[in-house]
């Protein structure tokens, strides 16, 4: 999320007349609960205004004042933003202390695993609307000098005693009650990959982040809009109201805050690992609170979770190639849309058309109608493994390519067996250090502070149970629940995290790159675009990561746009018989690290007031 203030922070790589270039363009991402209230719909060729002129007008003063904001912030960056060519590591994330806390951490001999574990950490404490230790995600490590990569699965799970029909008649709980909890893994994967990457002791990468805690830090404006905007006062009650409501008076942006609680808990952590939150007394915290909240998780779920390592999946872009997490994360979406996108042909001059933006809208549609094919693969293995080989094969990418014409189709066009994906929150954080280990990272709780439910600890529980197929769930949509994501025993439910990496086997020192998004099931856009920003259309990161994005997930079947969309573009998708809807805030946000040759860019997203750290060699 943003505002103007947020811009502020951004950074920028440009040369001069990549600067020049973009202001002139610039004048002419529930995961289904969306960062922002979208505003404007518009059908084809035809406008519809608001209800009543008030409205009209704060849609029109939105969408100026975003737009002034977006073109500042970029200016900005390209005259205030530090260098970041010639470092020897990078850290992106979505807050500014939290990058510098894994630069620091690179600073002290640490690598790239051991900077993340910092970083994640320290997101979790800060912006703990989006993530922390109550909830879990996807991680792919890379080691570019022998071109191999790990992925790590450390999703929640469906406790033991779940099951298909628990919100039968409960349909009030499946959000904000204990029901709605799922095994926490984000813990265990951070030290899974610590164990097998790591440089630095455990302690020395988490004692930080207690230490911050212990300290204080400042409420950021994006954590101040979700209290504000996003909970209603009833949310706001025991433990999570006194420490983001003392008083009764909801913490503001930049209001001081300090967390003791939490502090103590990460000292355990520090010296226990994570025996200290699935097996030791930090487990009793989190089963109080889930038993006082009327949940099901037992302290056997959380004795039994396991970090599932997983081979990533990859497929062939642009002479080099793209890897990311299999399902349940939908890296295999991403891949199908990115082999679309790739047989356009499109050039650098390619940015510029306006046929080009209706193709990539009409591959998201074709891509977001694959989302609700993927499942656990433990519980249908041959039935998943069929379904991700087939989205990620090049044949079966020319063959959706042949439907893609000049217009724009009815849902049913574009295959959709069942319902959609609903997806929350997010953070993402990217990684590079001197030796070339990257780390691509995406975690949450779900949706915005996940349950409410804050235990004794100082952790915010997950409601990761919402992301499964609910059948008695309202459903906007005509289509039935998916059969491979219904809730079951140990399950891990669909997600649309996709931690990705960019490399190339044959050209080692070309571009490559490593990158994710937040913001639910627009993650998957948001990384796509920005590939193809870089990759195709030779943007340099800063501009491929803040220029103007658009969207489409098929269900609804509308293409959001932020504001700065250049009125060709816009006339152009509207003539193709693409519903354009204009938003007043960031659609996803993106955090990448890229190198070619021996230079180093990182950028964080203006969209969400997020500030990447480099390691220069001044910095030893």
């Amino acid at each position: 999320m943003m505002d103007g203030a947020d811009l502020y922070s951004a950074n920028s790589t440009m040369s001069v007349g990549d600067k020049v270039e973009l202001i002139a363009d610039q004048k002419t991402d529930k995961e289904s609960f969306p960062l922002h209230a979208a505003k404007n719909l518009l059908k084809p060729s035809k406008f519809v205004p608001a209800d009543h002129s008030y409205s009209f007008k704060v849609i029109v003063i939105s969408g100026i004042v975003f737009a002034i904001a977006i073109t500042v912030a970029l200016i900005l960056s390209i005259y205030l933003g530090p260098p970041q060519v010639g470092a020897n590591g990078a850290v992106a994330t979505d807050v500014p202390y939290c990058s510098d806390i894994g630069l620091a951490i690179l600073q002290k001999g640490g690598n790239a695993v051991d900077a993340t574990v910092g970083a994640c950490l320290c997101l979790g404490v800060i912006n703990s609307h989006s993530s922390g230790l109550g909830g879990g995600g996807f991680m792919v490590v890379h080691d570019h000098k022998v071109q191999k990569s790990w992925g790590y699965d450390f999703r929640e799970v469906a406790p033991r005693t779940a099951t298909a029909k628990m919100f039968e008649g409960k349909e009030d709980l499946i959000y904000d009650s204990g029901l709605s909890i799922g095994v926490p893994g984000e813990l265990k994967g951070l030290e899974a990959a610590h164990n097998a990457h790591g440089k630095l002791k455990w302690r020395d990468v988490v004692q930080p982040v207690a230490d911050m805690a212990r300290t204080g830090f400042n409420i950021t404006k994006d954590q101040a809009k979700v209290l504000k905007n996003r909970l209603k006062p009833s949310e706001l009650k025991g433990k999570f109201k006194e420490v983001f409501a003392p008083g009764g008076e909801i913490l503001q942006a930049g209001d001081f805050i300090r967390r003791p609680d939490l502090a103590d808990t990460l000292d355990l952590i520090a010296e226990q690992g994570s025996d200290a939150l699935y097996l030791g007394q930090i487990a009793d915290t989190i089963i109080q609170a889930v038993e006082d909240a009327g949940g099901i998780l037992s302290i056997e779920d959380l004795q039994q979770y396991k970090v599932i390592e997983r081979d990533i999946i990859q497929t062939e872009f642009n002479g080099g190639f793209i890897g990311t997490m299999p399902s349940p994360s939908s890296g295999p979406v991403l891949l199908l849309i990115m082999n679309l996108l790739e047989g356009f042909n499109w050039t650098s001059a390619s940015v510029k058309d306006p046929k080009t933006y209706h193709q990539m809208i009409e591959a998201f549609k074709f891509g977001y109608a694959h989302h609700s094919d993927l499942g656990d693969p433990k519980f249908n293995p041959t039935t998943m493994e069929d379904n991700i080989l087939q989205m990620i094969s090049k044949e079966y990418g020319n063959t959706i390519r042949g439907k893609i014409d000049n217009q724009s189709h009815p849902a049913e066009y574009y295959g959709a067996k069942f319902e959609p994906v609903k997806n929350g929150g997010t953070t993402h954080l990217s990684v590079v250090d001197a030796e070339e280990l990257v780390v691509s990272l995406t975690t949450t709780i779900n949706t915005w502070f996940g349950t409410k439910i804050m235990t004794s600890s100082g952790i915010i529980l997950n409601n990761e149970m919402t992301d499964f197929s609910i059948p008695t769930a309202p459903s906007m949509f005509n289509l039935p629940p998916n059969p491979h994501n219904l809730i079951e025993p140990g399950k891990r439910p669909v997600s649309s995290m996709t931690p990705t990496i960019v490399f190339n086997k044959k050209e080692p020192c070309s571009k490559r790159m490593v990158l994710g998004a937040s913001n639910g099931t627009k993650i998957i856009s948001g990384v796509a675009e920005v590939i193809a920003n870089v990759m195709l259309f030779n943007l340099n990161l800063t501009y491929a990561i803040d220029k103007p994005r658009l969207h489409n997930q098929l269900y609804p079947d509308i293409t959001e746009y932020e504001a700065g969309l250049p009125e060709n573009v816009y006339k152009y998708l509207q003539e193709r018989g693409q519903r354009m809807q204009e938003v007043t805030e960031g659609i996803n946000t993106v955090q990448a690290v890229m190198k070619t040759n021996d230079q180093l860019f990182a950028h964080s997203d203006i969209r969400k007031g997020g500030k990447a750290a480099i390691y220069t060699p001044k910095s030893r």
